[in-house]
Order: structure tokens, then sequence, then C-alpha cells
């Protein structure tokens, strides 16, 4: 199997968990671990399509870790704006 298919089907199946994981229970939202797995999976999901779509696995070796560490890096200060919002939103009111 090419690896462009097994990347199509990783991708669809990191879909299907950040859908099944993202829509949360009730109306309060996935909390955070929930938020925490969607941007896991979209960070896997960024890495393979930049590795094998548009051939990142051609780069050297430092370009690729230094954007794999940008791409944690982003996912972590998302996250961590998700969960630090409501303490620093209480503490401007």
């Amino acid at each position: 199997m090419a690896i462009l298919t097994r990347t199509w089907m990783l991708l669809m199946l990191l879909t299907a968990v950040s859908m099944w994981t993202g829509h949360g229970e009730g109306t309060g939202g996935p909390g955070p671990l929930g938020v925490g797995l969607v941007l896991a999976a979209a960070n896997v999901k960024a890495d393979r399509i930049l590795t094998h779509y548009l051939d990142l696995h051609r780069a050297d070796g430092g370009w690729r870790a230094g954007f794999r560490i940008l791409l944690t890096l982003l996912g972590v200060a998302l996250f961590g704006i998700y969960v630090l919002y409501p303490m620093i939103g209480a503490a401007l009111r």
C-alpha cells in the first residue's frame, strides 16, 4: 500500500477521533482532555500532511525538527490558552 494511501487513512481515522471527541457531552463542550486530544490529533495530521503530501521528508533534518518543534509549541500554546482563559478572564473582570 502506498504511503499516501496509508497517510490518508490515518488522516481519516484522526478526523473521526477528533469529531467523536470534539462534540462534547451535553452543552459543556469537550473539556480540557477532549480539547487536548483534538489538538494532538490536529498536530499529527498537520505533520503527516506536510511530511508526505508536501514533501517535507525531503528537507534536511534540522528543518524537519524545527517544524515539528514549532508545530508542537503551537499546539501547547493553544491548549494553554484554552485551559488558562477562565482564570485570565476572571482576573480581568
